[in-house]
């Protein structure tokens, strides 16, 4: 009987989720950001597209041990997908935690950049 967790299938697309969730919400709120609404928006665009990388991830590796999985998907597309991501939800539990303390560290460093901003007498306060 194969192993069913491994360095392939389990770790290795959680290393790739867990990269993107550190990543993604400081390219997408670009740099130098001083506004929460913008790390806010930047943090639900990353977990919305890690729980959908998530998914196509999963959808290869199904496919990569099931050589009959895309036969599968284009005979019930709807129910694929909603098996995809609901396995998707199972690493979003993983990931979720870690995104929750990449926003707060840089919610903290917007607070710091606005805060310099203002002793420099450019900003409102």
């Amino acid at each position: 009987m194969p192993d069913t967790l491994t360095l392939w299938n389990s770790i290795l697309p959680l290393i790739a989720l867990c990269g993107s969730v550190v990543l993604l919400p400081g390219w997408f709120a670009g740099k130098g950001n001083l506004s929460a609404r913008v790390l806010g928006w930047a943090v639900a665009k990353t977990a919305a597209v890690t729980f959908v990388l998530g998914a196509v991830l999963l959808a290869g590796l199904y496919a990569a041990i099931n050589p009959g999985a895309y036969a599968m998907l284009l005979a019930a597309p709807l129910e694929r997908v909603g098996f995809f991501l609901g396995r998707s939800a199972l690493f979003a539990m993983l990931w979720g935690p870690l995104l929750g303390f990449v926003w707060l560290v840089q919610a903290q460093e917007v607070n710091r950049r606005v805060g310099l901003k203002m002793v420099d007498g450019e900003g409102k306060g």
